[in-house]
């Protein structure tokens, strides 16, 4: 059975903006359905439900884990990339003249919290472009914060010489993998992050409101809770937080959301292939695209020395205003993502797609 029978989201259009939202697969609507029938039918207290809530996010987590080469108590749950990176910036103990090094392609996801700690703490933020990073680096630098993979071309940026150059100087890595995890090979712990944060609903075929956050052992109890709740203390005793990255949870997350997250990354580890497969498959759909696009007259696809991850980046000659190109391409079903203020109309080739649809996209280009 072809994997596009368990994403309907595809009928009728070229899918290619998983960099925003993924397709959901039709499993885990099920068992998000079944689970909000289960919250209607049945009482939503004592003991057989509280369990049934730590059995889905046993379960999530561990899911999330795989998906990052990690096991579940390094994982915490949270609802979004930024919900990740906000815990993390939040519980440090920033000074006034302490330097966070960044890029000049982050998303807000990055910069919005680094703004804060910016304003409220005095940290000095440096943005570089990317080629330039380890430039930035120094004895005043505290913390790295980066993306794995840009959102803006899709380049992949080599986090492992980031991390040794970060950390010879004592300073951090956050990494957001908002763009990495469902979409490349990802074991967050190679990478020599401090934090990898990520998301549930973009490459990972997850409902809006979930995600995750790696967190290294050696920081356990060197950063904050910084949204402490219940949920990050050991039975529920005020002041004794968990002994695992479960104490940096992100609070209480609807069953609903918990139970689509689960399920969607247990479908693509059950297809033939498993995980591993499916990542093929992106990679090879993705290269296959990226020559037929580079062949289209007027398209000139961004090149990073290597395919990269299947984040395409393209302009078009003659339709510099991105905005108008992308509205022009959804009117005709083709769903791709213009990148704000930069000249880049950005296409995410999945597993699921098909030359057709390239094809298809190519053509409206021309």
């Amino acid at each position: 059975m072809s994997i596009r029978s368990d994403l309907p989201s595809l009928q009728g259009v070229a899918y290619l903006n998983a960099g925003t939202n993924g397709p959901l697969p039709r499993p885990a609507a099920e068992a998000m359905r079944r689970e909000l029938d289960t919250s209607l039918a049945e009482p939503r207290i004592g003991m057989a439900a509280f369990q049934h809530y730590r059995d889905l996010r046993d379960r999530a987590r561990a899911a999330l884990g795989r998906a990052v080469g990690a096991p579940p108590e390094q994982i915490a749950l949270t609802g979004s990339t930024t919900q990740g990176v906000g815990i993390v910036i939040s519980g440090i103990d920033w000074k006034p003249g302490d330097e966070v090094v960044t890029t000049t392609e982050e998303h807000p996801g990055i910069l919005s919290p680094l703004d804060v700690i910016a304003r409220r703490a005095g940290v000095r933020v440096v943005e570089l472009p990317p080629e330039r990073l380890l430039d930035g680096i120094g004895d005043d630098t505290r913390m790295v914060a980066v993306s794995h993979v840009l959102w803006t071309t899709g380049r992949v940026l080599d986090v492992v010489e980031i991390s040794a150059a970060a950390h010879e100087v004592g300073a951090s890595l956050l990494l957001d993998g908002a763009q990495s995890a469902g979409a490349i090979a990802v074991d967050a712990a190679a990478t020599g992050a401090d934090f990898y944060a990520f998301s549930g609903q973009k490459w990972l075929l997850g409902p809006q409101g979930s995600g995750g956050l790696w967190v290294s052992p050696e920081w356990l109890d060197r950063a904050w809770t910084a949204q402490s709740s219940y949920w990050n203390l050991e039975q529920g005793v005020v002041g004794d937080f968990l002994p695992t990255a479960a104490r940096f949870d992100g609070g209480t997350l609807d069953t609903v959301t918990v139970a689509g997250i689960g399920a969607a990354i247990e479908w693509v580890e059950s297809l033939p292939g498993g995980r591993a497969g499916w990542l093929a498959q992106t990679a090879d759909n993705a290269r296959r695209a990226r020559e037929r696009l580079r062949q289209q007259p007027g398209v000139t696809v961004v090149d990073h020395g290597n395919d990269g991850a299947p984040l395409i980046a393209l302009t078009v000659a003659g339709q510099e205003d991105t905005v108008a190109l992308n509205e022009r391409l959804g009117e005709q079903g083709i769903l791709a993502r213009y990148i704000p203020d930069t000249p880049w109309l950005r296409v995410s080739v999945g597993a699921w797609t098909s030359d057709d649809e390239v094809e298809r996209l190519a053509a409206a280009l021309g």
